[in-house]
């Protein structure tokens, strides 16, 4: 912080004098150039990104003996050893509605505006259901994930709670008509997480996907996320703007680090069940990508 804080100053600016949108805004950036640069590194790539049944493990990779590595690729595989269960993931949730409800008390949401009310609401919503969701469809896999991914996932639910309050969003009543496209995209979310887990309780495992609903997509779910959080930010716009660019780096963020999981979890099918079951599958956008 202090390095920071001269490097600012070297340029006329103190950390104490940016404004909370800016940090917010920074942060949501800069955590996602730190994504795409560990995708553009195979070496990290391949440590660091995948979780749950993606994970290959460094023990799948077919390295020297020990004394034959050298010092950075010992650090990164013991960077790469600190994980923790990938059922973590309910914390994040748990953490995003504890955090709905402390600044719902904080700020006094029952005084707040009706645009700040829905989009509080909206948020709140979707950290209860996927804390819901996280329980009821959690299995006995004993798979993991990298810590970073853990502590990053904790820093984006604490911040998009405060995100939502930082611009007091404008009460345009045109700001309303999206608000059915999020609750559209949270059950369309929720059908396909249900399809998931029953699809891998009854075969015994993993399969290929096949949604009704998504029956060329191989991760909707990660769609459904960035719509919701792209939505909120149009909801959530400000007055004389017509968009929450808190938000907008806030589904930045959102859609750079599911791109770069939709990569991976296509490629594990791939390898798993085969280039020609796969097919033309899209992995995120309908029909491009």
């Amino acid at each position: 912080m202090a390095s920071l804080s001269r490097s600012l100053s070297a340029i006329g600016c103190r950390v104490e004098d940016l404004h909370p949108v800016a940090l917010l805004r920074i942060f949501y950036l800069a955590a996602s150039l730190l994504i795409l640069a560990i995708q553009a590194v195979p070496a990290l790539r391949s440590r660091f990104l995948a979780y749950g049944s993606r994970v290959t493990g460094v023990s799948g990779r077919k390295e020297p003996p020990a004394q034959q590595q050298s010092a950075l690729t010992r650090t990164l595989d013991y960077a790469a050893s600190l994980q923790v269960p990938h059922n973590y993931f309910t914390h994040f949730y748990i953490t995003s509605v504890l955090c709905s409800l402390f600044w719902a008390w904080r700020l006094h949401v029952w005084e707040a505006g009706r645009q700040q009310q829905i989009v509080w609401a909206l948020l709140l919503l979707q950290g209860l259901r996927r804390m819901l969701e996280s329980y009821a469809y959690t299995s006995t896999s004993k798979s993991r994930m990298w810590f970073a991914h853990w502590v990053l996932g904790l820093l984006f639910y604490i911040t998009i709670n405060m995100a939502v309050w930082v611009e007091t969003p404008s009460n345009a009543s045109g700001n309303w008509a999206f608000v059915p496209g999020v609750v559209t995209a949270q059950m369309l979310q929720h059908s396909y997480h249900s399809y998931l887990y029953r699809l891998r309780i009854e075969s015994n495992g993993y399969q290929l996907p096949s949604h009704t609903v998504f029956p060329n997509l191989l991760c909707p779910h990660y769609t459904c996320e960035v719509v919701i959080y792209a939505l909120l930010s149009l909801i959530a716009a400000p007055e004389g703007s017509w968009v929450n660019w808190t938000l907008v780096c806030a589904t930045i963020f959102v859609a750079t680090n599911l791109g770069v999981t939709a990569i991976g979890t296509k490629e594990w099918y791939v390898e798993k069940f085969g280039a020609d079951k796969v097919g033309p599958r899209k992995r995120m956008v309908p029909g491009i990508w």
